[in-house]
């Protein structure tokens, strides 16, 4: 009787030792932080970002400095460069890659500090009227806005260009018509930022219940207006018809601005193009 006790003493003094050993060993391994967990881009690939929003080739920019810093608890990198008569600074995204914010400024003028920021990489860069105040009149907000669109003003018939309001902000609103399309733009007087932009096809394409263009051709079409935009900023597509026609319908959210389109399914031209703002 005495030696099973002694036995069974003995097996519970060795569970516990071993026990503690797993104990031990769980605690002696190094816990890895989050942000060694978190995959982070090169630096060199954040520069390559920020260059190619600003369509800007690297041949043509100084790159003054790039730090990683934290924007709204994401880690990014601020990319610094200088290009022709401009300075920019990009803030990308350290994980994914993405322009989260950006800024512009006529290096001749930065000593009074003036500054245009916009979240939309494709804007222009911001002009001024002939007295040099830094506002923007309404025949550079019309240059602004044909020049955005691709259109001569030559081949324009503007029939609206007036001052208005939007969100309490002083714009442009200037439409007008050419190649069988109509353009909508509101064009921001202070710094001559696009706000939103609208573009329909008014000679509609062929009357086919057909669906020739596929829908990887059509993605293309939309994703090419909108430099930097991939798949992933695609937050909306489906195939519809109009009047027998086949039209794909979409959304583009990417830079800070919102892009609603319809292109023609049957001939893959784009018959309605909106952008605006997203705040």
């Amino acid at each position: 009787m005495r030696k099973k006790w002694i036995f069974i003493g003995a097996a519970f003094a060795l569970a516990m030792t071993l026990t503690g050993c797993r104990d031990n060993a769980a605690a002696s391994i190094p816990q890895q932080s989050s942000q060694e967990q978190t995959q982070m881009i090169p630096m060199e690939e954040a520069q390559e970002a920020a260059l190619k929003a600003a369509d800007i080739v690297a041949a043509d920019a100084d790159i003054s400095a790039t730090t990683l810093s934290e924007v709204a608890g994401v880690a990014c990198y601020k990319v610094e460069f200088t290009s022709g008569e401009y300075a920019y600074a990009y803030t990308i995204n350290a994980e994914t890659g993405a322009v989260m914010e950006m800024s512009s400024q006529e290096q001749n003028a930065q000593a009074s500090g003036t500054q245009t920021e916009t979240a939309d990489p494709a804007a222009p860069a911001p002009a001024q009227n002939a007295t040099g105040t830094g506002t923007v009149d309404e025949a550079a907000a019309q240059k602004i806005a044909l020049e955005h669109a691709g259109v001569k003003a030559a081949d324009a018939t503007i029939t609206k260009s007036k001052l208005d309001y939007e969100d309490g902000r002083q714009v442009y609103d200037i439409e007008w018509y050419a190649g069988g399309a109509k353009y909508d733009y509101e064009i921001a007087t202070d710094t001559g930022e696009i706000i939103s932009s609208a573009y329909e096809e008014k000679t509609m394409g062929a009357d086919s219940k057909n669906v020739t263009v596929s829908e990887a051709d059509a993605k293309k079409t939309a994703l090419d207006r909108v430099s930097g935009a991939t798949d992933k900023d695609l937050y909306e597509w489906k195939l519809d018809y109009d009047d027998g026609r086949p039209e794909y319908e979409g959304k583009i959210i990417y830079g800070g601005t919102e892009y609603e389109f319809t292109i023609d399914a049957a001939t893959g031209s784009v018959m309605e193009w909106d952008a605006e703002k997203v705040r």
